[in-house]
């Protein structure tokens, strides 16, 4: 079964986020030659959405599609998240589908498996917490580009939708073109554009390398 993505959900007034109309984008996460993961994204003025393939000895070993609520601020009060195993197939129902929502200092997860009910789950957090898919580039991207309206760089806590935890985090920009982002004992290295937008970068602890496909 698929690792758990986290969800939750609440009522609130959107607003559009400060974004062009529409970008589209991907990136790849590499291990040397080998593929770890693919993903492929929209974003426009108020939601991210995309899909992200993780993939293990050259198959694929889950897909991982995502919908993100983005306000003006930058914070991210709504995710909808599904998953499948690599093997399902492509137009099948999904195996687990997440639904996530960040209020305050608490998050509401609705998660549901394949033939079962919801499960509601309430965790604590803290206030504009950042969400993390592990390997989503893209949802990283949405602190690169906090930081930016923060002035450059911001102190940030993430929660991890892969197990419920709330990790201290940093976005420092070490010049025009870069920034260091930390997230707990993890240590990120992107090549950043001037509004945050993630252009390649490597996480040095496990060897990956992050390419930028298409899109800024």
């Amino acid at each position: 079964m698929p690792r758990s993505p986290v969800a939750a959900v609440a009522a609130l007034v959107l607003l559009p986020a400060v974004l062009p109309a529409q970008q589209a984008g991907g990136f790849v996460v590499l291990k040397g030659a080998d593929t770890v993961a693919v993903e492929q994204f929209t974003r426009d003025s108020f939601t991210l959405t995309g899909r992200l393939v993780r993939e293990a000895a050259g198959q694929v070993s889950e897909r991982i599609s995502y919908t993100v609520t983005v306000l003006a601020d930058g914070t991210t009060p709504l995710l909808e998240l599904a998953a499948w195993r690599g093997s399902d197939p492509e137009d099948g129902p999904a195996r687990q589908t997440t639904r996530v929502i960040f209020k305050d200092d608490s998050v509401a997860i609705d998660q549901a498996n394949r033939g079962a009910g919801v499960r509601t789950t309430l965790l604590p957090t803290q206030a504009a917490s950042v969400p993390y898919l592990n390997l989503s580039t893209a949802f990283l991207e949405l602190a690169t580009r906090r930081a930016v309206r923060a002035g450059g760089s911001a102190t940030l806590p993430f929660f991890n939708l892969g197990g419920g935890q709330t990790l201290g985090g940093t976005v420092a920009r070490l010049g025009a073109d870069s920034a260091l982002v930390r997230l707990g004992s993890i240590e990120l290295r992107f090549q950043v554009d001037a509004q945050g937008g993630i252009l390649g970068g490597q996480l040095p602890a496990q060897g990956l390398r992050i390419v930028r496909t298409a899109g800024r």
